[in-house]
């Protein structure tokens, strides 16, 4: 079998995607955009044209390094992305990189479909950049799989409108901007989903998201992503601190569908700033009006590299992921692969990893007094939190990436 698979970013699930075809002996090519050390004459030509409009592009190849595949397996489209990149620079309201998005995705799928060759079987495609691509492979008889990270569409846009409904100062112009495009955008992506013979989802609760909304689930298989390598035992079970104040982590996107107001909320009415320190690290995109001033105690440390991110996971207490939605959340197995307890809600595929006063707490989603009570928890039982660390490492030495890919390839079958 020869399978070619397509996603914009090197994200580490796609790149473990990849790398479990290639260990099988199925992968002819990963196609993507931007990557570091690729060397061809378009990239060069590409950064070239970047730099000349003042633009460096050092930092985002920093982040773009494929590791899982040899090189010689990886081609690279990109244009598209670098012009994406540019506006989001440009562009404080964000409304613009959004539409260049979405103008970016469809034609880098366009240009994956004109890469189909008669040596395929397969293609493996991700949401919302392959519809052109799974057509094309109809045609031509091949196998279309399909990898759903995120929940149904439809679902996520409800939530949002819902938390816009229930706090006004979320009514920011880009969610006026997007919420008027979604119906097409979910439409492309349903279009995918019924061109697909096959979907791969992180989690119970991703699926449960898509049969709701109608869709075929006895096409569907649940592979949990895996959890990078555990750390050494001694030492992740010497982070942390019982001493001093609490020390929460927040890792990834500061935003309306992880659940940061209802965090900022609760932490504001409770004082927790008083015995407490939130360390946030990602991007921000909460409005100014919820963020200045930043309550006591809480620090925004921005993006940091991985290798630092890891290290903070180790000094922390506890992360902190009170998401009203999410198809898995990573952070929460690169917490417990530092010995980091976890916090988070029923809505995170990650919950099923979770076992509730071991490697972390549960709480409901969506509840500002929910994540008063974990965290007045936390400060009145500093010991038994400290006591999860070793049953967060056993679950990341588990469920590893090797796990991961194993259970993939089983699940895709592709051995006729």
């Amino acid at each position: 079998m020869s399978v070619l698979i397509s996603h914009p970013s090197v994200a580490p699930f796609v790149q473990q995607v990849a790398r479990a075809l290639h260990e099988a002996g199925q992968l002819d090519r990963f196609i993507t955009t931007l990557r570091r050390d690729d060397h061809s004459p378009r990239q060069r030509l590409a950064c070239r044209l970047a730099r000349l409009i003042g633009f460096d592009l050092a930092t985002q190849l920093s982040r773009r390094r494929v590791t899982e595949i040899p090189p010689d397996k990886v081609e690279s489209l990109p244009y598209a992305e670098i012009l994406r990149l540019l506006s989001g620079r440009l562009d404080r309201s964000g409304r613009i990189t959004d539409l260049v998005w979405s103008w970016a995705e469809p034609s880098f799928d366009r240009a994956v479909a004109r890469r189909l060759h008669p040596g395929l079987d397969a293609v493996y495609g991700f949401e919302y950049s392959s519809l052109a691509t799974f057509q094309a492979a109809r045609k031509r008889g091949l196998k279309v799989i399909y990898d759903v990270p995120a929940p149904e569409p439809r679902f996520v846009q409800e939530i949002l409108n819902r938390e816009v409904a229930l706090h006004p100062v979320l009514a920011t112009p880009y969610h006026a901007h997007t919420e008027k495009r979604e119906e097409l955008r979910i439409a492309r992506r349903r279009a995918e989903w019924e061109a697909a013979d096959l979907v791969i989802a992180a989690s119970a609760f991703t699926k449960r998201t898509y049969e709701a909304a109608g869709l075929d689930g006895s096409k569907v298989r649940i592979v949990p992503y895996g959890a990078p390598p555990a750390a050494d035992r001694d030492s992740s079970l010497q982070g942390g601190s019982s001493q001093g104040p609490l020390r929460l982590l927040w890792a990834g996107t500061f935003s309306v569908r992880k659940g940061a107001h209802y965090l900022l909320e609760a932490w504001r009415r409770h004082n927790f700033g008083q015995h407490a320190r939130l360390r946030i690290h990602g991007a921000i995109t909460l409005p100014d009006s919820l963020l200045n001033p930043l309550p006591e105690g809480v620090e925004i440390g921005g993006s940091i590299p991985r290798d630092q991110l890891m290290e903070v996971y180790r000094q922390s207490d506890a992360l902190i992921f009170p998401t009203l939605c999410d198809g898995f959340g990573m952070v929460a197995t690169e917490a417990w692969s530092r010995g980091l307890p976890v916090i988070t809600t029923d809505c995170a595929g990650a919950a099923d990893l979770l076992k509730p006063h071991q490697n972390g707490l549960l709480i409901p989603a969506g509840s500002t007094e929910a994540i008063a009570e974990v965290v007045t928890w936390c400060l009145d039982h500093r010991a038994e939190l400290r006591a999860m660390r070793e049953a967060s490492l056993a679950t990341a030495a588990g469920w590893q990436w090797s796990d991961y890919r194993r259970s993939l390839i089983s699940r895709l079958d592709l051995t006729t």
